[in-house]
């Protein structure tokens, strides 16, 4: 439980300084806006914008600062269905928190725009008349990405070629990693089909914002293919190695969430020096297309995916349905976080159970059923302790549950459900598996395998 608590609150603890930060930095004016809102060069020091932003700050402080400490109690929780629950609540807070408090701001700067009459002469105006390919591009050359794409390849040839290779089943990951390289290559040409990122009639100033963002994009999409290939050759190398297997997922994480942090503020910082001054009087002004200054709608402009206006990010266009529908799927999964904890903590708090037919012995658990021909078992031992569990290859593992295929010393790997806590323990190897099962009811485990070795079907 400790070491579940440390992994996960080094994963989710520094997503809090991410969004207090980059919500911080969205006072600060780049292309004319600020919290959402385009205003005119001479009003951005206006005394009531930065009464308006002063009060964003503040009320950021007080929505974010107190939900930090609270990272501290899931480590004295005994049940990781409750720590994953409040983490995953806490996350949702603080992820939705400072989205309100942008909204709640950002309509009252609108309407302080509105009421002084603050608008461009090209208000209105797409924020791209001019193509993306008129824009000069450097690409990197995709030998970059080449390599780390055939690296990671060889994983996969060494699980299909060799027929004892240690952990076959994790030629899944190494197929996913694979295929997560290939599209982030691919997501790395596609920025160079996004319109350009205009903000006025400079193009020089659009040549140079445009080229800062595909700079950006272009390291964290190559940093990515060479950790993620790294990654998949450490996978294969320590397959067997718990261990290893952790600190690389770590490391990579890591490494992941700092360049993305950084290419993130490198754009932000270029566009504010770019945009700092000479904006002139007829700039782009396209508030009335980004509701509550967020989320792009706009039915004239056909493209599905869109520059965020700050930043390297980028938006869907709701008034797509392509947008509407990835929109709905990304506040589901919002929502469906805190009950993530919630089916842990029914895995954890649900009982093993075996049951014997006739002909067949059933392991179940929550949504799970392993059923045993019992002609098919070629031998059956009761265990007092379980052989060492060396990694999971795909399943639930809790403090008192194991569940799926796990990589075990001495019998390579094996289908588990078991209550880890309660002893004994059924080993069954068949014609093509090998089961380490029991029931909650340590007599009940007792009973099943007596019936069955002094059955007819008893080897």
């Amino acid at each position: 439980m400790l070491m579940f608590n440390i992994i996960f609150a080094a994963c989710v603890v520094p997503i809090w300084p991410i969004l207090y930060f980059v919500f911080r930095n969205l006072v600060k004016p780049k292309k004319n806006v600020i919290i959402g809102v385009t205003l005119p060069e001479n009003e951005r020091d206006n005394t009531d914008v930065q009464t308006i932003c002063r009060s964003y700050l503040k009320w950021l402080n007080i929505t974010l600062l107190p939900q930090l400490p609270l990272f501290i109690a899931p480590f004295f929780m005994s049940s990781m269905g409750l720590a994953m629950t409040w983490y995953m609540t806490l996350l949702l807070l603080l992820i939705v928190a400072p989205f309100v408090v942008f909204a709640v701001h950002h309509g009252k700067l609108l309407a302080l725009k509105r009421e002084n009459g603050w608008y461009s002469e090209a208000v209105g105006k797409i924020a791209a008349d001019i193509k993306a390919t008129m824009v000069p591009a450097k690409r990197i050359s995709g030998i970059w990405f080449l390599i780390p794409a055939i690296i990671s390849l060889l994983p996969i040839a060494d699980s299909i070629i060799n027929p004892n290779a240690t952990v076959p089943d994790y030629l899944w990951v190494y197929v996913t990693f694979s295929v997560m390289i290939v599209s982030f290559w691919m997501l790395y040409y596609m920025i160079f089909r996004v319109r350009a990122e205009a903000v006025n009639e400079n193009l020089s100033l659009t040549t140079a914002l445009t080229r800062v963002r595909r700079q950006n994009w272009g390291k964290f999409w190559l940093v990515s293919v060479w950790s993620t290939g790294a990654l998949n050759l450490v996978i294969w190398i320590f397959s067997d190695n718990v261990m290893a297997f952790l600190i690389a997922t770590i490391v990579y994480t890591l490494v992941l969430i700092t360049v993305a942090i950084a290419t993130e503020f490198s754009t932000r910082n270029a566009q504010q020096q770019l945009t700092a001054t000479g904006m002139g009087e007829a700039y782009i002004d396209d508030d009335d297309y980004w509701l509550w200054g967020m989320f792009y709608n706009n039915p004239n402009d056909n493209h599905l995916l869109v520059n965020a206006r700050i930043g390297m990010n980028m938006s869907v266009n709701l008034a797509k349905t392509g947008g509407k529908i990835l929109m709905l799927f990304a506040v589901i999964m919002l929502a469906a976080m805190p009950f993530i904890g919630v089916w842990i903590w029914v895995e954890e708090a649900t009982p093993t159970a075996l049951v014997l037919t006739d002909t067949d012995l059933v392991a179940r658990h929550v949504g799970t059923r392993y059923v045993i021909p019992l002609d098919s078992i070629e031998s059956i031992e009761l265990l007092t302790e379980m052989p060492t569990v060396l990694s999971r290859v795909a399943g639930s593992s809790f403090e008192n549950l194991a569940k799926g295929r796990f990589l075990v010393s001495n019998h390579g790997t094996s289908t588990l459900c078991i209550q880890t806590n309660d002893p004994p323990f059924i080993m069954i190897i068949t014609n093509d598996r090998t089961y380490f099962i029991n029931d909650a009811n340590s007599s009940v485990t007792t009973g099943v395998y007596n019936e069955i070795t002094s059955g007819p079907n008893s080897n």
